[in-house]
């Protein structure tokens, strides 16, 4: 019988945060206050907890999400903790976008000197996409340039998050010695001896107490917004209990009307177990969020579960890894019921009862054996075949979970193998990381039988290169990184095909008529069928779709990729005696190739967004430099003697562009970018692709 576990007292949590603001370090600093680990290890020498791969630890950054459990106690309650740690560099955004798809809470970490920063943005926006609250973590107050007023500030200029500062540092920079509770009105001043296992809480002193009463003031304001009755207390000045105060910062988080803001420095082990009680008083246990809700795989009607052991199964596989020793290994978030290992489950997509195998929780690259995953579980199972987004679920009461939408790769590299052996080794490795990471793609070039590969950015695929040589152990060489072009179309046309042919010795027949229309950007692909199952059977329809995928991976201009429309199924014929799902396919392929050259196609190229932090001497040389790219200069602000700028600039244009920035400003910019969105191509880019497209390879 599986042991039963008060759902209240769990949290479910990701740490997220823009590259290089200590996400790491917050981690682990976690991990050792809660017992977890007994020794801290550090990014830049590679001893980190949560980075173990060899990738993280020679290049100091997260590349996975790694997943690990861990018991926080107060004076009250034992809580139990589920962390994923989630990559800060935007190549691998898809691995934060599917652990926030599962997780209840998260934890911002913003740089006290540079506050929200382009990939803060991005996984706010992520967190906001699946409702997820959050609390805000101003880490580094100890760096030159600390300016904690300037980071909450920029948590509600740039993202709006309606920041709530429940923190004040004491001091900053050299100076930061510890933080003012503006709850209990109390300051916390940290020993610098033991890891910071111990501090010290005391009454304000006289010289704190006027700020402190001013910030304290603020907070309540701020919360009386939300709440008549702390707005009456704080109208007629009377006294206000800390409980009430706990209680609304913790509806007011819950419903996302907030964001509690915290301080400290995770690397001089400074604010971390304060980090941790907020995140067990402020932050949803499985229970205070909304029952999950999927659609029936055959009536396609709304389910719902509760997050109860009671009810029926609901999973859902969010994560593939390769593991070297047990195989294939698949996270797994339980929304509801009892996951089992050696039980059968169901799998709508595959419409049939899988057997579920061992079963583990995770921490990091460690594994411990469990019997069963219980509602608001996170963990993983070994040895089953499932791929990213597939649900779990009795096939008498199913439920399908909505699949998480991947962004589209923006760069291609062609890979060579040595040898004939290194050829059917890299098959099959390409399609076992295509299985862990959805935002990778592999392919086979029609024109030169290269093995194309394609990702979000530079370092995406020389993190699989290497994976491939070291992991894998395949003998390739790549070739120079490559812009992934794409195409659509710009106007709606219908299509009809009629597939009558032998194949096999056997007579096939097939008819559909498509319309084709053109969605916005970023808009993907979506297939609409209009006829019920008595004028096309089900099996057919969906062959036909299979079709029109396959057909819109090879479009018709150039050979690139077409995304952006959507097809409807408007008509269809079928033969008892000779139609087949293989006659179906055909016809898709065909019908969208040719509603494709009639919808007027166009060539599309990525356009980046990008953002140079530089000294403002070399201001002008940066600009300059970025419109001989074609760029476009979105903002500029500048930051104590330090330069902001924003900017677009097409892919094309910006390979080599770290190495030309550190020349231009003597090594002292930096700089971020990230895919925004697809944009028309150049007549002269338009031209070389359609009448020269071979020399891309």
């Amino acid at each position: 019988m599986a042991k039963t576990v008060d759902l209240k007292h769990r949290r479910n949590l990701g740490i997220m945060a823009h590259i290089d603001a200590g996400k790491t370090t917050t981690t682990e600093r976690i991990l050792f206050y809660t017992g977890r680990i007994h020794k801290i290890g550090e990014v830049n020498d590679g001893s980190a907890t949560m980075d173990w791969m060899e990738q993280e630890q020679e290049r100091g950054i997260t590349i996975t999400s790694a997943a690990t459990t861990c018991l926080w106690e107060t004076d009250q309650q034992q809580y139990t903790l589920n962390i994923i740690d989630t990559p800060g560099h935007v190549d691998f955004t898809a691995e934060v976008e599917r652990s926030l798809r599962v997780l209840d809470g998260a934890v911002m970490v913003l740089c006290a000197v540079a506050g929200v920063q382009p990939q803060s943005e991005t996984v706010w926006k992520q967190a906001k996409r699946y409702n997820v609250p959050c609390i805000a973590f101003i880490n580094k107050m100890d760096r030159v340039g600390a300016d904690f007023k300037n980071a909450v500030n920029s948590i509600d200029e740039q993202l709006s998050a309606n920041p709530v500062a429940i923190q004040m540092p004491i001091g900053a920079e050299d100076r930061f010695e510890g933080v003012i509770d503006l709850i209990s009105m109390q300051e916390l001043r940290f020993k610098e001896e033991g890891w910071g296992l111990e501090y010290e809480r005391k009454e304000l002193s006289d010289e704190l107490k006027p700020e402190a009463e001013e910030g304290r003031l603020q907070m309540l304001e701020h919360l009386s917004m939300f709440d008549d009755g702390l707005l009456e207390k704080i109208v007629e000045e009377q006294q206000v209990e800390q409980s009430e105060i706990v209680r609304v910062l913790r509806d007011t988080t819950l419903s996302g009307q907030i964001t509690p803001v915290l301080c400290g420095s995770a690397f001089k082990n400074k604010g971390v177990q304060q980090l941790i009680d907020a995140v067990v008083e402020y932050l949803p246990s499985p229970l205070d969020i909304p029952p999950v809700h999927g659609d029936h795989p055959v009536t396609k009607k709304v389910v719902s579960r509760d997050a109860s052991a009671s009810e029926p199964l609901c999973a859902l596989a969010f994560k593939v890894a390769s593991d070297p020793f047990a195989g294939q290994m698949t996270f797994v978030r339980v929304y509801s019921g009892l996951f089992e290992s050696g039980k059968s489950a169901y799998n709508p997509r595959k419409r049939k009862y899988e057997r579920i195998g061992n079963l583990v929780k995770l921490h990091a690259n460690k594994r411990e054996d469990v019997s069963v995953l219980s509602a608001g579980d996170i963990g993983a199972v070994v040895g089953m075949d499932l791929i990213t987004g597939d649900t779990l679920c009795p096939k008498e009461n199913p439920i399908v979970l909505e699949r998480t939408q991947f962004p589209e790769p923006v760069i291609d590299q062609a890979l060579e193998p040595k040898t004939k052996l290194d050829q059917d080794k890299l098959e099959e490795a390409l399609k076992r990381l295509m299985q862990e990471d959805p935002s990778f793609r592999s392919r086979i070039d029609a024109e030169t039988g290269q093995n194309i590969i394609s990702g979000m950015g530079e370092l995406h695929l020389e993190v699989i290169v290497d994976r491939l040589q070291r992991e894998f152990k395949v003998a390739c060489k790549a070739g120079t990184p490559r812009v992934a072009y794409r195409e659509t179309i710009t106007q709606e046309a219908d299509s009809e095909i009629r597939v009558e042919q032998q194949l096999d010795g056997k007579e096939q027949y097939a008819f559909c008529k498509i319309s084709l229309e053109p969605l916005g950007a970023g808009g993907g692909f979506e297939f609409e069928n209009n006829l019920s199952d008595e004028e096309l059977p089900t099996l057919f329809a969906e062959a036909l779709e299979q079709g029109i995928r396959n057909a819109m991976s090879n479009g018709v201009l150039a050979g690139f990729s077409l995304i952006d429309l959507k097809v409807s199924l408007i008509a269809g014929e079928y033969l008892d005696e000779s139609s087949t799902e293989v006659a179906f396919t055909i016809a898709g392929v065909n019908a969208l190739r040719e509603g494709a050259l009639k919808a007027k196609p166009t060539l599309l190229e990525p356009s980046m967004k990008i953002e140079v932090v530089t000294p403002v001497s070399f201001t002008g040389d940066v600009i300059g430099d970025l419109n001989a790219r074609h760029g476009r200069i979105r903002g500029m602000e500048e930051q104590g003697g330090i330069q902001v700028v924003l900017a677009e600039a097409p892919l094309a244009e910006m390979f080599g562009y770290s190495t030309r920035l550190r020349s231009l400003t003597q090594g002292r910019a930096s700089y971020t970018m990230h895919f925004s969105h697809y944009t028309s191509v150049s007549e002269s880019t338009r031209k070389a692709l359609t009448g020269e497209s071979v020399s891309l390879n």
